[in-house]
């Protein structure tokens, strides 16, 4: 793995940290709405379905877009997956389909969804960092290049 490669890996991980950390201040936005009484509850439910049908489609279409013609952008169709399933976690609380699962728990639940996924992807970050570094064939090269002039001033 060149250095390239583990730098791309690290952003990543960064990355990855500040989109959660927005989602988790958004959510406690979400969570005092959802709190704030049943007028309140039932338009952050209306926006939560919206947005849930937002991600979906955004998501088909940076996943096509990024296999057709950009392959970095499909990465990011990821992420309206996540945004898709917390806020279907949160959607189906409203109905009361079981009734251990309240909003509250709802809300956690996503929170807690959230921890996993940042605490496996570091877990996988950081065993693909371990792996040792090689250098590129740009910086190898380089190095043959300067070998190579070293020789020369050497013999004369």
């Amino acid at each position: 793995m060149t250095k390239e490669q583990k730098e791309k890996l690290s952003n990543r991980l960064v990355l990855n940290f500040g989109i959660l950390l927005a989602a988790g201040l958004v959510l406690l936005y979400v969570n005092s709405a959802l709190r704030g009484g049943f007028r309140a509850a039932g338009i952050t439910y209306t926006i939560m379905l919206i947005v849930a049908v937002l991600c979906v489609l955004l998501g088909i279409f940076l996943f096509v877009w990024g296999k057709k013609k950009k392959p970095a952008v499909k990465n990011y169709s990821a992420v309206c997956l996540g945004v898709f399933i917390g806020c279907a976690m949160i959607y189906f609380s409203g109905l009361n389909l079981v009734p251990a699962y309240t909003k509250t728990v709802a809300v956690i639940s996503v929170y807690i969804a959230m921890a996993v996924y940042f605490i496996v992807l570091s877990i996988i970050t950081s065993i693909q960092l371990r792996k040792p570094t090689i250098k590129s064939e740009a910086e190898l090269l380089a190095r043959a290049k300067q070998m190579a002039g070293k020789k020369k001033k050497k013999r004369k």
